[in-house]
């Protein structure tokens, strides 16, 4: 069956969502700590603190994809306007790869935000969690790394596709790399066993 560019590039992107959520186990409360008055406030903690710049990392991880996504939707409202005033061979040709060229820029630009971005910031040690939470972290980052690794070649492949069929060569390596990719991300995180109880508390 052939497969559209736009669906195509939209079921990479929701695979890219992968690899951008805070688990609860990041969510545990700071040590309660009396501060000598009245009232029983929580003083920050070094994993508080720490958690708050991940959520900011993962926020702005959020932000790229829902950025790469408006790309591709608008590539596709522009395609399919496009496509329903061509009345000529030509005309249609013109559309595609128009498109093509869209999807591509917007791809580019997502690979590099996200290389952009780095890695996450690392737990502080010493708290009942910090070892399940860099597993992630390291699952999440590779998983990044593979797709876009994948995503590069992708691009500099379809540069070079002359044909409909080498087109869709290309598609299906990519969409085969991100598959592998996303299930060594599972295996990993698999690998880490049951979350940590009470997690944030020090170990």
């Amino acid at each position: 069956m052939k497969k559209s560019p736009t669906r195509f590039i939209t079921a990479v992107a929701l695979v890219s969502a992968m690899g951008v959520g805070v688990p609860a186990v990041a969510f545990a409360s700071s040590t309660t700590t009396s501060t000598g008055t009245s009232a029983t406030m929580k003083t920050p903690t070094a994993w508080t603190t720490w958690k708050a710049t991940w959520v900011t990392y993962i926020n702005g991880l959020k932000s790229i994809n829902s950025t790469y996504r408006a790309s591709v939707e608008s590539a596709r409202l522009t395609y399919t306007t496009a496509m329903t005033s061509a009345t000529t061979k030509a005309e249609r040709q013109t559309a595609r790869n128009a498109l093509q060229a869209s999807l591509a820029t917007a791809l580019t630009a997502r690979v590099a935000a996200i290389t952009a971005a780095g890695d996450p910031p690392t737990p502080p040690a010493g708290y009942n969690g910090t070892t399940y939470v860099t597993g992630i972290q390291a699952a999440n980052v590779a998983f990044r790394a593979s797709k876009a690794a994948a995503q590069t070649v992708y691009l500099q492949a379809m540069t070079m596709a002359m044909t409909t069929a080498q087109r869709a060569t290309v598609r299906a390596a990519l969409e085969t790399s991100v598959a592998a990719a996303a299930t060594i991300r599972a295996e990993a995180l698999t690998a880490l066993g049951t979350p940590p109880s009470k997690p944030g508390r020090p170990s």
